[in-house]
């Protein structure tokens, strides 16, 4: 049921206000009557989120957007009325229709953030305009701005080659915004998957253009911050990935064999280059690639299938590299090549009309693809495709690698789908993983990961990497890597090393290179830039029990773990636009960017220490720069850091491999919670977790610390701490509790 109002003013609006309030389940819409029919349909979804419907009439249902998390209570509401319109009230603010026929939207104090043009019937523009000049977060990112982290200009949703943007903004005018039009709506052009929802910013207003039906779910928030956890509630948060995929992945096209695949496994263990995971392109399944096909196919293609060349004994083969401590995937495409399959797919109508935009690896511009592929979007096409890909998952396949598939804005996100089936028919406790080339939002909530794209071997591709993991975050994608020495052609030696360290703070750290250019693994480069990327390698593994408590945290919390400075540091207007720094938990990274290798790292104000070799605070607010070496990661922890670290190890499944080493940073109190798991299931989700909170004193130099939870065997049994001057204390059992304390005085 819902409630209609109806009130004659001059032919703009019309509602009765009344003037009881009414408690209401969230499941219900308060629905304010338009003059010529329409309707403003209002109610809550999530904990923080109103959801504002413009809709034709009484019969139009609510869109069912994959963008929206399905799942979980919405806050409830109460009807009210003022004099500033009707509308409804949530414990986070309130929204309103006014009297003219505008949405107005308040804060929890009252205060306006937002007011709409007014709303009519089949209105296909909607402008949002605040009390103050505004900038926007939030909207994606491509090449060509991924160096500004705010959100300029007109927004066009879209998924292609290295860029995805999405129907969201934050705004700091006090909110947060996602448009939603039916998923029918979508189109593709030569530019990519379009999704007909854009926005355009201007000063203080923001002007929405879509197609109709139309959702507009907007979220009051005081901060970047705020805004961001709460637009991850509506969407959902993002499930923690397996602890593997926070290690390093190797990936090149060009495995010729199964004499090379090994002899590159066994030089990654016999080199000590720390490894978790290896990628294979076309040649795993394939014999061939299938870019010159017509719709037809081609009878000897394989799909579903092992190459003989490449994997003889795929069994054998993925449980002995297991044993070696790698995981294996394989690259999939969201298209057929064979032509009895195409055929029989097409005859049931699960082939979309299009191809995949922007032309093929060789050069073709325009569409390729086109007559082959598939549409996830169907069930029954899900159903059918789970059930050929199951065998892989019984083999030993880990994991999968999504390429090529900006077919439609969402093909993504039902592809995952299709693959998390396969795996729920294989290994239902199991986490599901995949790497994807774009996304749209909502696809986190799947626990599936992203990369850039084909990014070119350049330092200004390099330079771009950090704004568009930033940015994407921002959007509604947390776990960005990216193709790790660029992947079009050649790169050299110190392009690769630089690309390497930072890798170390992104989400995901994946090497990748094209067929004809030299792989990118650290051996191949040369005496002195091979050092630099094993030393990369090794601070990536000793931060696996840091970064995998913060992924929990993000799940735990909607609070990123990769965030922008913007978001840390909001009141600084000297790092509020930049994204060549950034803040990985509470490590503030600056790597360096340029071939000049010029380091610059602008610090907040406080008291900041080099991380993790310790040394003399810098105190902030300024700006350091000069020449930094070959060697060199420019990083800073602030007072009352607390950042644990584990030994190095060459791969996750030989965790923990020593005690614990907890960093103490003085100056301040602080805290970090480590949390872990069996890093494979999905049990964390009920809770099935190992968790350490741990406590830095900084008056008496004491971390005490409690524990909850069963240890696992891969869980660290024993702490030792260590101070930014290299004092240390003994080694103890973590057990339930405990402290430590540093007696060697502190150099600050």
């Amino acid at each position: 049921f819902g409630s209609s109002l109806e009130l004659c003013t001059e032919n703009v609006v019309s509602m009765v206000l009344s003037a009881v309030l009414v408690s209401v389940l969230a499941a219900v819409e308060h629905r304010v009557q338009l003059s010529e029919g329409s309707l403003v349909a209002l109610s809550t979804r999530g904990p923080s989120a109103f959801r504002v419907r413009l809709v034709g009439g009484d019969d139009d249902a609510p869109i069912a957007s994959v963008m929206v998390e399905p799942d979980g209570e919405d806050a409830n509401f109460t009807e009210v009325s003022s004099a500033v319109g009707v509308g409804i009230r949530a414990t986070f603010g309130e929204v309103l229709v006014s009297a003219a026929g505008e949405v107005v939207l308040l804060d929890s104090a009252g205060a306006e953030l937002a007011r709409s043009s007014v709303v009519q019937a089949g209105v296909t523009e909607l402008q949002l305009t605040s009390s103050q000049e505004q900038v926007l977060y939030g909207g994606g990112a491509g090449p060509d701005d991924a160096t500004v982290l705010r959100t300029e200009g007109n927004v066009t949703p879209l998924v292609v080659n290295r860029a995805t943007y999405v129907p969201h903004y934050y705004s700091t005018a006090g909110y947060s915004a996602l448009g939603v039009v039916s998923a029918d709506a979508t189109f593709i052009t030569r530019d990519g998957a379009m999704y007909p929802a854009s926005f355009a910013s201007s000063g203080s207003g923001v002007t929405w253009n879509f197609t109709v039906p139309f959702e507009l779910y907007l979220m009051p928030a005081a901060s970047l911050e705020e805004g961001t956890r709460a637009y991850y509630d509506l969407i959902g948060r993002p499930r923690v990935p397996p602890k593997w995929s926070f290690g390093f992945i190797a990936s090149r096209w060009g495995w010729d064999n199964r004499t090379y695949i090994e002899d590159t496994l066994h030089h990654f263990r016999d080199g000590e280059f720390p490894a978790d995971a290896f990628i294979v392109d076309f040649l795993w399944y394939a014999n061939g690639s299938d870019y010159a096909f017509h719709a037809e196919g081609e009878m000897w293609f394989n799909d579903f299938d092992w190459h003989n060349t490449t994997f003889p004994a795929p069994r054998e083969q993925m449980q002995k590299y297991r044993d070696m401590g790698f995981r294996y995937a394989g690259i999939r495409k969201p298209r057929l090549g064979n032509s009895e399959l195409l055929a029989d797919a097409s005859s049931k109508g699960w082939i979309l009309p299009q191809g995949e935009p922007g032309g093929d690896p060789f050069g073709s511009s325009g569409f390729y693809g086109v007559g082959r592929e598939l549409d996830f979007s169907q069930a029954a096409l899900r159903d059918w495709y789970a059930d050929h890909q199951a065998h892989y998952l019984a083999d030993g396949v880990s994991f999968w690698w999504n390429d090529e598939g900006e077919t439609d804005y969402f093909t993504f996100h039902w592809w995952n789908v299709a693959q998390a089936d396969t795996l729920r028919l294989t290994l239902p406790s199991d986490r599901f993983y995949a790497l994807n080339r774009a996304f749209s939002p909502g696809m986190a909530r799947l626990g599936v990961g992203f990369w850039t794209g084909d990014i070119n071997p350049t330092w200004g591709d390099l330079a771009q990497q950090p704004g568009m993991m930033l940015k994407w975050g921002l959007a509604g994608s947390p776990y960005v890597g990216c193709d790790i020495g660029g992947f079009t052609g050649e790169t050299n030696a110190a392009l690769l090393a630089r690309w390497y360290q930072q890798g170390v703070f992104l989400p995901i750290m994946r090497v990748h290179s094209v067929n004809v250019a030299t792989p990118h693994w650290p051996w191949l480069w040369g005496a002195e830039a091979g050092e630099v990327m094993k030393a990369a390698l090794e601070l990536r593994y000793r931060l696996l029990p840091y970064h995998y408590s913060l992924a929990h945290r993000m799940y735990n919390t909607g609070q990123l773990w990769m965030r922008s400075m913007a978001q840390a540091f909001s009141t600084s207007a000297a790092t509020s636009d930049l994204t060549s720094q950034w803040m990985d938990g509470d490590i503030l990274v600056a790597p360096v960017l340029t071939e000049d290798s010029q380091m610059e790292v602008v610090l907040p104000e406080g008291q900041w220490y080099p991380f993790p070799g310790g040394g003399p605070a810098v105190h902030g607010p300024t700006k350091l720069s000069g020449l930094a070496n070959a060697s060199d990661i420019p990083a800073f922890v602030a007072a009352g850091s607390v950042v644990p670290l584990g030994p190095v190890v060459q791969h996750t499944g030989a965790l923990p491999g020593g005690p614990l080493e907890v960093l103490v940073f003085p100056g301040a109190d602080g805290s970090f919670e480590l949390i872990d798991d069996d890093g494979e299931t999905t049990a964390y989700e009920q809770g099935t977790t190992r968790c350490v909170q741990f406590t830095w004193t900084d008056a008496s130099a004491t971390l005490s610390w409690t524990a909850s939870g069963t240890p696992g065997p891969h869980h660290f049994q024993q702490v030792f701490i260590t101070g930014p001057s290299g004092a240390r204390s003994g080694v103890v059992d973590i057990a339930s509790s405990g402290e430590l304390r540093l007696a060697a005085e502190f150099v600050v």
